[in-house]
């Protein structure tokens, strides 16, 4: 159990960001975040939700993503990892305080920490416009890289000849209009950055669509030469 305030300019520009929907559903990109993960120092750690939990904000229960179900018998559904929106439920005032109770299932050596964000909902729109700020990508770049690929490698019995790449994004199936990848992947294919971004604002998952690797915004950039 514990009890946190919002500063008079907290409460203020949360409520300032109230959206109400043509569906009558009221959003905030201000937003009040509630996180969960393991409690390990040793890297960082994905959202991760304790077994059999229930939060509840002022009384009122937070609404946590629904589990995965699973067909392995005696395995407990696991929530997919994400942080929980809990703005609707918080009282947007510097002079009430907001008390969150927290119950779950202890597990023998695993311990868990949660944590109370404010953060600002971006779109994929400013996600594109941050990514062509960080500026494009010198083709010098992706000319030494295909120099490196196709080079002789006197240890491998298979030459590499020639490198197929396709202008056509392998998300969209369509010309890309800003291809871009990610400094982690070792492949000359790009995808198209819309869509890429479009694609993680609907269901974030932040995987490369050419090789399935981990692909996080802050490694993307756009490539210069394609």
């Amino acid at each position: 159990f514990f009890m946190f305030h919002l500063t008079p300019l907290q409460a203020q520009d949360i409520t300032m960001s109230r959206d109400m929907k043509p569906n009558g559903v009221v959003e905030y990109s201000v937003q009040v975040q509630l996180r969960f993960c393991l409690l390990e120092t040793s890297c960082d750690q994905n959202d991760n939700f304790p077994p059999s939990i229930c939060v509840r904000v002022n009384g009122k229960m937070a609404p946590l993503p629904n589990p995965i179900p699973t067909n392995k018998p005696g395995v407990e559904p696991k929530r997919p990892s994400r942080p929980v929106n809990i703005t609707s439920i918080c009282r947007l005032s510097p002079t009430v305080s907001n008390q969150i109770s927290i119950s779950w299932a202890s597990e023998y050596g695993r311990s868990y920490c949660v944590c109370v964000h404010l953060v600002k909902r971006l779109n994929s729109s400013i996600l594109l416009q941050r990514l062509k700020q960080h500026g494009v990508r010198h083709a010098d770049h992706t000319r030494a890289l295909i120099k490196e690929k196709l080079q002789h490698d006197p240890d491998s019995e298979i030459a590499t000849t020639s490198l197929r790449v396709s202008l056509m994004c392998p998300l969209g199936k369509m010309k890309m209009s800003i291809p871009c990848r990610a400094t982690t992947c070792n492949h000359l294919q790009c995808f198209d950055a819309p869509m890429f971004l479009q694609m993680n604002e609907k269901k974030a998952s932040w995987l490369c669509p050419v090789c399935d690797k981990p692909c996080e915004f802050d490694k993307l950039f756009i490539d210069g030469l394609f």
